[in-house]
Formats: C-alpha cells, sequence, structure tokens
C-alpha cells in the first residue's frame, strides 16, 4: 500500500484524542467521512463542533454497527477507552473486513485471553481486516523505539527504557477517574501501568526473539508523604500521588528487558523533571542511548501515531498485529 494513498477514516470518540485526529486527519493524506460518538445528546451535531474546532462537514451518529457496515470508511481510527465499546468495535470491524487502529494496548496476545484472541485473529485473516494498537501516552518510546534500536547492535541485546511524565499534563478527569489520584492506597493493589508495561516489554522480547523468559512488574502506586494539591485535587498524606513501575524479563538467568515507567506532578517533588532514554545493550558490550525530552502534550503524538499507522499497514495480512509490524 502506498503510504500517501488517500484512506477513509471513520472515528470514534470525541475526548482529548479525537480533538487532535480530527485535524491530524485533516492535515494527512486520508479522508474523514464518519463520526461516532457514545452520547445520544452528540448525534446529528458536526464533529468538528463537538472536538471544539470548525465544522468539518461530517455529521456524528451513535450507530455504530450500522457505521462499520455501512462501507463509507476503510479504517476505524478508535479514540474512545478500553472496554465493551472498544470490544464491539473490533468484532464488528473483524466481521466487517474494517481495519482498526486505537491506541488502548499494543500486544493483542497479552491483552485478550486466548481464546477471544483466537476468535478475533481467525475471523480477521478470513476477511482481511488488520487491527493494530499505537499504545498510550509514552507509546512508540517505550516499545516500538526499544526495538527498532535493537537492531543496531550484535545480539544478544538487552533494552532498558525509562519514562518520567509530568502527570499534571493529563488532564483532572484521568487523573481521579482513572488513576484515583487522591484517594486512600489501597495494600497490595496494583500499580495502573502493569498492564501497559508488560504489553510493552513483551513486544520488546518477541523482536529479541525470546521464548520461554520470565516476566514480572515491579512497583506501583506512590504514595503521598505530605499534603499537597495537583490541579485541583487535594491530595493527603497516604494517598495516591503517581507511580512508579518497571516491567522486566529475564531470560537465562540475565535481566535482558527493563521497561520503567514513573509519573508524579512535576513542582511537587524537587528536582523531578519528564524526561525519556532508551539503552540497547549489545552482546559485545557495547551500547546505544537514546535521551528524550517529551512533548509537554502527548495526545498529538497519540494522534500521529494512529494517523500514520491508517497508512502504514502496507502488505500486511488480515489479523490482529503489534505496532512494530507496521511499515515504517
Amino acid at each position: 500500500m502506498d503510504p500517501t494513498q488517500s484512506r477513509r477514516i471513520g472515528l470514534y470518540g470525541t475526548g482529548r484524542a479525537a480533538t487532535k485526529l480530527v485535524s491530524a486527519i485533516a492535515a494527512s493524506p486520508h479522508t474523514l467521512t464518519t463520526a461516532i460518538v457514545f452520547f445520544d445528546e452528540q448525534a446529528g451535531r458536526d464533529i468538528g463542533s463537538l472536538t471544539g474546532g470548525p465544522a468539518v462537514g461530517v455529521t456524528a451518529t451513535t450507530d455504530l454497527e450500522g457505521a462499520i457496515r455501512s462501507g463509507e470508511f476503510e479504517v476505524m481510527a478508535y479514540a474512545g477507552l478500553k472496554g465493551e465499546v472498544l470490544y464491539q468495535a473490533i468484532d464488528l470491524c473483524v466481521d466487517a473486513g474494517v481495519d482498526l487502529v486505537h491506541a488502548c494496548f499494543v500486544h493483542p496476545r497479552v491483552t485478550f485471553d486466548l481464546e477471544l484472541y483466537t476468535r478475533w485473529h481467525t475471523r480477521a485473516e478470513e476477511t482481511g481486516a488488520r487491527v493494530v494498537g499505537t499504545g498510550m501516552l509514552p507509546g512508540f518510546w517505550l516499545d516500538v523505539l526499544p526495538a527498532l534500536l535493537s537492531s543496531a547492535l550484535p545480539s544478544p541485546v538487552s533494552i532498558i527504557g525509562e519514562s518520567r511524565s509530568d502527570i499534571t499534563l493529563w488532564g483532572r478527569g484521568v487523573l481521579v477517574d482513572e488513576m484515583g489520584l487522591g484517594t486512600p492506597a489501597t495494600p497490595d493493589q496494583p500499580g495502573p501501568m502493569s498492564g501497559v508495561l508488560h504489553e510493552s516489554a513483551a513486544m520488546i522480547a518477541d523482536v529479541l526473539g525470546l521464548t520461554g523468559y520470565e516476566t514480572h512488574v515491579e512497583g506501583g502506586f506512590v504514595i503521598a508523604e505530605a499534603a499537597t494539591e495537583v490541579i485541583g485535587i487535594e491530595v493527603s498524606p497516604g494517598d495516591r500521588v503517581g507511580f512508579d513501575q518497571a516491567a522486566v524479563m529475564v531470560h537465562d538467568g540475565r535481566e535482558r528487558v527493563r521497561i520503567a515507567w514513573k509519573g508524579l506532578p512535576q513542582g511537587s517533588f524537587e528536582g523531578y523533571e519528564r524526561s525519556m532514554s532508551v539503552t540497547a545493550i549489545g552482546g559485545d558490550g557495547s551500547a546505544c542511548t537514546l535521551k528524550i525530552t517529551p512533548a509537554p502534550d502527548p495526545y498529538p503524538g497519540t494522534a500521529a501515531r494512529i494517523v500514520h499507522a491508517v497508512g502504514a499497514f502496507g502488505s500486511l495480512p488480515g489479523g490482529l498485529h503489534t505496532p512494530v509490524q507496521l511499515g515504517i
């Protein structure tokens, strides 16, 4: 597939990622033909207006199934949350032969149980539908980039990646509703990024050709030691104020993959700043390190990865894929 070829896109969602997608699609070779929303009161309105911009001439509908089966678009750009609607969208797309790109996860064989993965993958092979997740927030930086970097050094390669995020940039809704910031910590409760980090580490392990490895996730929520306020959220001593986690893959007694992600409110912790680093270590001891200052707002990057994927499916067969399988 020519990456400059225009494809017709159906967009699901009205949140921050969808807002960035509307403008990103407009600036791409592709065409937004359909918009699907969740709330009845949003139906019948222009998706451009719904996402805070100018009208784009695409009227929103709540009929997810009807939209996917309409033939009006070839690719769905899913900008909603994980859960029932995402599962419904995948089910409908693989049945209708419609490609789907989302940012909810990166490794379908880790995310789904075997029965569900096999059913969807088999049906997608039959219809030609391709489903791929581009990853949330650090996304590319903690999975695709380390996987690509591994090809620069002699085997056996080990990967160390670390991201430090300023969570105040994520918005109050995410911090309160999804992370429970400002609520008391529960003993032994897993941190919020366990699944995301496990998926990224497993994808890198696949690229490194590792099998039979041991995997575990370290860390969890960061607990406030003193009272503070994070974008209007009151945090008391003993409450959740962030997270600090790492996914680790051990193969033949050696740590081969370590992907760490720390998220705290910058300004509340002295010396804490946003940063990103990825190090690949070759079998001969050589090493390559990239240090990046991530963009303050992660949502334009999320939209960019989704739009890139729309034109990067290339010659991939139908099925559920990881983003390292996409064309560059």
